[in-house]
């Protein structure tokens, strides 16, 4: 094997034992009021692109009243750091997830985006209405 395979090879592997694990996507979850949200994909933000882009499902149960809505200031980002991130205004991918009236037994399918600040490492999606439920994303 020459040096230069080596070396790309070296590389690759340490680069792979650095990125942080993500959840297996899809990941489904339930709400506190009975309601369903998955996660189909998630992409980070990187040195060259500091936005992060989930996209997300949001299905209600059988029993959810009739006012019910799909919200998506009720993501937020949690950093490593502690700190969250709301969900920004412009959506970075397409369809984006806007709020949506939702009956029973309906669902709604869209990305939402985030502004990450500079040199910040994401550590989990969350939904807070009531109790928040997280992804861990890192």
């Amino acid at each position: 094997m020459r040096l230069g395979t080596f070396l790309a090879l070296l590389v690759s592997v340490v680069l792979l034992a650095a990125s942080p694990a993500s959840a297996k996507l899809p990941k489904r979850l339930t709400t506190p009021t009975g309601n369903f949200i998955t996660l189909y994909a998630f992409d980070g933000p990187s040195s060259k692109h500091a936005v992060a882009s989930a996209d997300v499902e949001i299905c209600t149960s059988a029993h959810t009243p009739k006012v019910t809505e799909a919200y998506p200031p009720f993501f937020t980002l949690s950093l490593t750091n502690g700190s969250s991130v709301h969900i920004s205004a412009n959506t970075a991918k397409s369809p984006a997830l806007h709020a949506t009236p939702l009956g029973p037994k309906k669902c709604v399918r869209g990305w939402i985006s985030f502004a990450v600040p500079a040199g910040a490492h994401v550590s989990a999606l969350v939904y807070t209405y009531g109790k928040p439920i997280r992804w861990k994303l890192g």
